[in-house]
């Protein structure tokens, strides 16, 4: 077989949205390319298509859904301009009916078609063809993979919106008529099973914008007129009328499912012949089961849909499959899908269908070993513990790693000489002394202290000053021109200009140096990100204060030496200018090797000085931005890994109850029963492995690296703390449900060798074993309580389930009304202590109903989930009547049409409320109502000779037969003495009701047979002679028998107008 989905709104679109979880977690991609399954998701808001949002990603990928899959019927669509030129629009005439009302009521359209239904069917109709176009493909696309296989279509909505509950109607009629029309039949060829959300009784704040409830009434009504307007000979036109037809090109034109003669005017009429059902049936549900468990979250509502239709795919044909199927397509009705008008009469003609029974609702548990969860929950503690390493790096032996920052000592660490010479932020490459980048190695200038430059250059130019005139003077001229043209074969002071000019490249060097480092060191997992920020953060304070310190410390202190260099130079030159020739010889040598030692001092102070102005300090300046930079980057990835922090903590809420867990407390999850979804596993044991695992060094760092290594590669930013945005919440899952996923079961298995302790890879019925081996007591009393805690959701009015209504056969609940199994699954068992656990568990199961409920319990030892227990809880053939919500959705809809009448369009998808047959059974006729319908025949049948009293044998009144010969006729008593007696016994009434107006009518055809319908004259003359003849009976009888008290004379004075006014408005017909 294969399967089509399709979603309608937002109620369909998450009940999708969960069936593909499950597929893409139960499936992977090679897998599900050969799955018979497609997807349509029709809606007029695009958000669930956020391939972002990590709820879609799975351990076998993204699920979000493909843009060929999605129907958008708003984005294209302008509804304005369809009122504008209504005529342009020949399929939507029929629903949009009164154009100027229609309009009036439905506009403007908001979000989700503003709760407006006729809004969201339009929205649907106007964007038809795309709709039947991806149905086409998707029938296409399963037909290829399934070959000949029947086609099970599932079609979901919620009744309380705009778009889902407005689009229903159509989203039905047109995949039957293009099933209809590709010739591929009900019977072999496709199922249509449609599952509608009831609005619930108490909808959060923010749902309700008004029509929420009176949503859901509308919607049922049309859907109960949709499954009675099918036709036969003998019901003719007088059945429902389908609906209008949005596909066709016939104006006004309605479903019209048969090949005979689908004239302009028979498709306006519409045909659905009785033996093509629209649909196999409805699936009715809300968030509340009979048994009282409320679903207050719509994901975890719509989830458990999701699980039923997924069991109903993947369940094994054996005898509980077939069954399931049968209730799942409606087969098991058979002759009673309908309830038939209680207040026809069927003497004159069939009853018509006005109530279908086509309606079922489901309940669903699953008993499960959440395997997946159990691993999910350890992977993303253990990725918590992961971030906190990366952001904190504390380790504690105890309790794993903190959330709290470690001791660290970053002046220490940012002082460390060796450290500062690899990030080039030493003295002698601040001012240039060592190489900075990749040019200044390039150009091969000496490195190393000033003076190493200077010494050997002054004592060449002071070797070559001694012999000149003015050696003195001569030895400073030679040194100033080394400052100014020599140094590095530039000069000193443009040495430094033209590496100033290339500032931002050394800064930027210098910066990205310390980040690939630090980054280098947090990747490598031996610094914390804190850390990272404290180190950066106390290199900007570094780089602040120094620049600061070469203006007020380093540069004054220069100059001070500069002024003393030069004044010893020129004190050394005064010394020989001022003394006498003799001793000038004498002290030459020793004031002139003194000129040169200061010197070479001198200008190598002067140097420093230079490249501290001139370079230096603006440097510092532009890395103390950088650093500032940095910082503030830094303080983006803190929060950053804060929020996945949090993610992962999130992330972990599917087995939440672990949180709550006491300590001694021994939980299973079998405490309680009565959520849909039983987490079988023991909670003690889980705690306890993630506790295990926490606080392992080795293996915390094997996950650690497994999520750095995933952080850094998505970063991909060359080894800098840049591309934040990259860490998605996606980057994290991916790593926790990829690698470190595999991970876990090697740990776990390491640290739990013996079966009964494990917490993971032990299948349900071997946890069951263990728990109620030996013990048969307790394993009945599980049965029965997982029995007894199983409900559909959706209450039913048992009173009027009970009701028997006229024309419909009395109700026999389990046979003809409200048919009802619990379908069990038992995972397949192979090991043979396993197999006879099962037999019993079989057996304890199928006694555990209650009796005279109508179900019975099948149960399938063949399931092929080794870790889950489904029962599934089937209900179907039951009538709208009976929805205990009913009349609480029913009162705010008559309560909106009140208040406001245009009401009666918006909550309708065509016509008027007031076009649509309530949806209750209207309760038999009062006496007193049946005396005032039939009372006013009884006068006429008295006056005109019907009834009669027999004075030859009974004296009594009766029914009189035809008149022989002589006048005389038999009379058939009806036991009274007095005329006017009969009028007050509820019996007779009832009784011979029927036949009173029948023969008062045959009295009354009689005396106009003979006239000419078209003889207006002849026919008042007539009726006047009937009533004078009318009259004078009555009036005698009334009189003889005078009625008292005065109340009931004039009882029959109010008949015998009624019955006047009979005779007068009588045309006989042709």
């Amino acid at each position: 077989m294969a399967d089509i989905l399709i979603g309608l709104g937002g109620t369909g679109g998450k009940i999708l949205k969960a069936f593909r979880q499950r597929l893409w977690t139960e499936f992977d991609s090679s897998q599900r390319k050969n799955l018979p399954i497609e997807f349509i998701y029709v809606d007029s808001d695009r958000a669930m298509l956020d391939a972002s949002d990590v709820s879609y990603q799975t351990i076998h990928g993204n699920c979000v859904f493909e843009t060929s899959e999605f129907v958008d019927i708003k984005t294209h669509s302008n509804i304005d301009a369809i009122f504008a030129n209504p005529k342009g629009y020949p399929r939507l005439m029929g629903v949009l009916g009164n154009v100027g009302a229609t309009q009036s009521a439905v506009c403007p359209i908001g979000a989700a078609a503003d709760q407006k239904r006729r809004a969201g069917r339009m929205l649907f109709a106007a964007n038809i063809d795309a709709y039947l176009s991806r149905l086409g493909r998707a029938v296409q696309d399963v037909q290829k993979k399934e070959v000949g296989g029947k086609i099970n279509l599932h079609l979901f909505c919620g009744l309380a919106g705009g778009t889902g509950s407005g689009s229903i109607i159509d989203a039905i009629t047109q995949t039957r008529k293009w099933m209809f029309e590709h010739n591929i039949s009900e019977k072999n060829g496709f199922s249509l099973t449609v599952f509608c959300q009831i609005p619930e009784a108490t909808p959060q704040p923010n749902w309700d914008t008004g029509r929420y409830k009176a949503n859901g009434y509308g919607a049922l009504l049309e859907l109960n007129n949709l499954f009675t307007s099918h036709y036969n000979m003998e019901w003719g036109t007088r059945v429902s009328t389908p609906p209008y037809d949005v596909s066709t090109n016939i104006e006004t034109g309605r479903i019209y499912l048969t090949y005979d003669n689908p004239t302009p005017q028979n498709v306006k009429n519409g045909n659905i012949p009785q033996e093509l059902n629209i649909a196999g049936g409805l699936i009715l549900y809300t968030n509340k089961n009979d048994f009282g468990y409320s679903v207050n979250d719509p994901i975890q509502l719509a989830g458990l849909v999701s699980d039923f239709v997924y069991s109903r795919i993947f369940s094994p044909m054996d005898q509980m499959g077939q069954e399931l199927g049968r209730f799942y397509t409606f087969e098991n009705l058979s002759n009673n899908r309908d309830e038939y008008d209680e207040t026809a009469d069927p003497e004159e003609g069939s009853p018509l269908p006005v109530r279908t029974r086509a309606i079922g609702s489901f309940g669903i548990k699953r008993i499960i070993v959440p395997e997946t969860e159990l691993q999910e929950h350890i992977a993303y503690t253990l990725g918590s513990s992961a971030l906190l390493q990366l952001k904190y790096n504390n380790w504690s032996n105890t309790s794993g790693y903190r959330e709290e920052a470690p001791s660290f000592d970053e002046v220490t660490y940012v002082r460390d000489p060796g450290r500062r010479g690899s990030w080039k932020l030493t003295p002698e490459h601040m001012r240039l002394k060592q190489y900075v980048i990749d040019s200044d190695e390039k150009e091969k200038w000496n490195t190393g202290d000033f003076a190493s430059y200077w010494n050997p250059c002054v004592d060449r130019w002071a070797e070559a000053a001694k012999g000149t005139q003015h050696p003195f003077d001569k030895l400073v001229d030679l040194c100033r021109g080394g400052y100014a043209e020599g140094f590095r074969s530039v000069g000193v002071e443009n040495f430094y200009r033209d590496k100033a000019r290339s500032l931002d490249t050394y800064a930027k060097q210098i910066a990205e140096g310390v980040e690939k480092y630090l980054f280098r060191e947090w990747s490598d997992g031996r610094l914390a990100l804190v850390s990272v920020r404290h180190i950066i953060s106390e290199l900007a304070k570094q780089m602040r204060e120094q620049a600061l310190e070469c203006s007020e410390i380093v540069i004054p202190n220069l100059d001070t030496k500069i002024n003393e260099f030069k004044g010893i130079i020129n004190q050394a030159k005064e010394d020989v200018l001022n003394t006498n020739i003799v001793k000038r010889q004498i002290i030459f040598g020793n004031r002139f090797e003194r000129a040169t030692h200061y010197a070479k001092m001198l200008y190598s102070v002067m140097t420093e000085r230079a490249a501290v102005e001139i370079f230096t300090k603006p440097l510092l300046e532009n890395l103390e931005q950088r650093f500032n930079d940095l910082n503030s980057r830094l303080i983006g990835f803190e929060g950053r890994f804060d929020e996945l922090y949090k993610f992962t903590k999130e992330r972990m809420t599917a087995l939440s109850d672990l949180e709550t867990l006491s300590d001694g407390e021994n939980r299973d999850g079998t405490e309680t029963l009565t959520d849909p979804i039983v987490k079988f596993y023991n909670r003690n044991r889980m705690k306890e492995l993630e506790r295990r695992l926490n606080g392992d060094h080795d293996r915390m760092g094997t996950i650690t690296d497994s999520v750095r290594s995933s952080i850094v590669d998505s970063l991909n930013s060359e080894g800098r703390f840049t591309n934040v945005t990259n860490l998605s919440n996606n980057t994290v899952s991916s790593a926790l449900l990829g690698q470190v996923f595999e991970t876990i079961r090697t740990f776990h298995n390491d640290l739990l060798v013996e079966r009964t302790e494990k917490v993971l890879d032990v299948p349900i019925l071997e946890r069951l074993q263990h728990k109620f081996g030996g013990n048969d007591m307790a394993l009945a009393k599980f049965a029965q309580d997982i029995i007894q805690a199983s409900g559909a959701f959706l209450e039913i009015n048992q009173n009027e389930i009970q009701l028997n209504n006229a024309n419909t056969p009395a109700p026999e609940v389990g046979k003809n009304i409200l048919l009802k199994r619990v379908l069990v699954t038992l995972p397949k068992a192979k090991d043979p202590a396993l197999m006879q656990f099962a037999d019993e568990l079989k057996r304890k199961l199928e006694g555990a109903i209650p009796g005279g409920s109508g179900a019975s319990v099948i149960v399938s030892t063949e399931g092929t989930r080794a870790n889950e227990i489904t029962l599934m809880i089937v209900e179907n053939g039951f009538p709208m009547r009976a929805i205990g919500s009913l009349p609480m959705l029913k009162a705010e809809f008559d309560r909106l049409i009140v208040s406001n009448p245009a009401n009666s369009i918006v909550l309708t998808s065509e016509g008027k409320a007031e076009d649509f047959r309530s949806l209750t059974a209207l309760p038999p006729k009062t006496p007193d109502q049946l005396r005032a319908e039939v009372m006013p025949y009884m006068m006429m049948a008295l006056g005109l000779g019907a009834i009669k009293f027999d004075t030859k044998s009974t004296e009594q009144w009766g029914a009189a037969g035809e008149e022989d010969i002589f006048g005389e006729s038999d009379i058939v008593s009806w036991g009274y003495s007095k005329f006017t007696d009969m009028a007050y016994d509820d019996r007779l009434i009832e009784e011979h009701g029927k036949e009173t107006i029948r023969i008062a009518r045959e009295a009354l055809a009689s005396r106009l047979q003979d006239v000419d319908p078209a003889a207006l004259k002849a026919i008042q003359d007539k009726l006047k002679e009937t009533d004078a003849e009318f009259m004078a009976t009555v009036g005698k009888v009334i009189k003889d028998e005078n009625p008292t008290p005065k109340s009931r004379y004039n009882d029959f004075v109010n008949w015998t107008m009624a019955a006047k006014k009979i005779i007068g408005e009588y045309r006989p017909q042709r």
